[in-house]
């Protein structure tokens, strides 16, 4: 399966402007040492860092991402949009192959060359965030914790206006109900691209959108604490 749309590199300003939501469902690229290509999906990946911007997730000790991304401190978040053609080539993604097996032939998707790190993109995802491991850490025996740098980035220059924002309608990300939600075999997946503005029910200079506790940093207005 192959896409004809152009894809346009966006300049790190503007990184944190198009993960959005902040979470949400991904396929993440990696390679190992000998160059052998693999993809996973995600329920869910995070962007945790605004300037410089960082993405966060979780893999498995047992799987080939975590094993990667510890040989080779790189690899590529590519966002899907909520398509039930591409959805389903997410969960055929989050099958249990054998290492060394090419999980983009079996799904029919096609590997782009990214543009800084080894890993592709894939190239009928909207939307990619090429990074570099800033730091790990091992949790409950069988998990690891990856937080990247994001090094590029790239989206279908349908997907994103001249200031950097994501076009919601048109890039379309998804989100995953959980494994709750799976028990017959069949994922179920809810758009999350319905964008709601909304103010506070206080008007004191704390809602000002400034935090004076650092004010030389960015934060999210949600982050209270």
């Amino acid at each position: 399966m192959e896409t004809s749309v152009k894809k346009v590199d966006v300049p790190a300003e503007h990184y944190d402007r198009l993960f959005v939501p902040v979470a949400c469902v991904v396929s993440i690229t990696t390679a190992d040492t000998a160059g052998r290509v693999n993809a996973a999906s995600f329920a869910t990946c995070v962007r945790v860092h605004h300037e410089p911007t960082c993405i966060a997730f979780c893999v498995d000790s047992h799987k080939d991402t975590y094993r990667n991304v510890l040989a080779t401190n790189e690899f590529v978040v590519n966002i899907p949009s909520f398509d039930r053609a591409i959805l389903e080539k997410v969960r055929t993604l989050g099958l249990p192959f054998a290492p060394g097996v090419n999980e983009l032939e079996k799904a029919g998707l096609t590997a782009l060359p990214s543009k800084v790190v080894r890993p592709p993109r894939i190239a009928e995802y909207k939307s990619h965030f090429e990074c570099r491991v800033e730091w790990t850490k091992e949790w409950f025996g069988t998990r690891l914790m990856v937080v990247g740098r994001v090094v590029a980035a790239s989206v279908d220059e349908d997907c994103i206006d001249e200031n950097g924002w994501a076009i919601l309608e048109k890039l379309r990300p998804a989100h995953y109900c959980g494994q709750a939600y799976s028990g017959d075999n069949k994922y179920r997946f809810v758009a999350s691209y319905q964008m709601m503005e909304v103010d506070t029910v206080y008007d004191g200079p704390e809602a000002s959108g400034k935090d004076p506790r650092k004010p030389s940093a960015r934060h999210d207005a949600t982050g209270g604490g």
